[in-house]
């Protein structure tokens, strides 16, 4: 089945204009990047990889306690954070830099995943 991106660009390009934000990125499960906005000065193939990964991993152990259903995963460095969500069968990366106010991203992705979601 193919996927329509008619307004996927311009979702993620919203989004990526949110303050703090560098890259936002719609990645398949199988890695591959479908589209992103923002910052262009990172290897894209190696983060739709990474993310895919980082997903599935924290899924696994998720079913592994009986959590349920992932929303969103957070992971803070000392120069960034990436907040991950799953789309659909798609997952959502966003990048930021230290001083993301994650609160306020976490909500703008809630607000924008059903966007997404049709857009894909």
């Amino acid at each position: 089945m193919a996927r329509s991106n008619k307004n996927l660009n311009e979702i993620l390009d919203e989004l990526s204009k949110t303050n703090n934000v560098n890259i936002v990125a719609v990645v398949g499960r199988d890695g591959f990047v479908i589209d992103s906005a923002g910052s262009t000065n990172i290897d894209m193939d190696g983060l739709g990889a990474m993310v895919a990964t980082s997903i599935g991993t924290s899924e696994s152990l998720g079913g592994e306690f009986a959590l349920g259903e992932l929303s969103q995963y957070l992971v803070e460095y000392s120069s960034g954070k990436i907040i991950m969500a799953t789309v659909g069968n798609d997952i959502l990366a966003v990048i930021t830099d230290t001083d993301a106010v994650i609160g306020a991203i976490r909500y703008a992705i809630k607000k924008i995943i059903g966007e997404v979601e049709k857009a894909l």
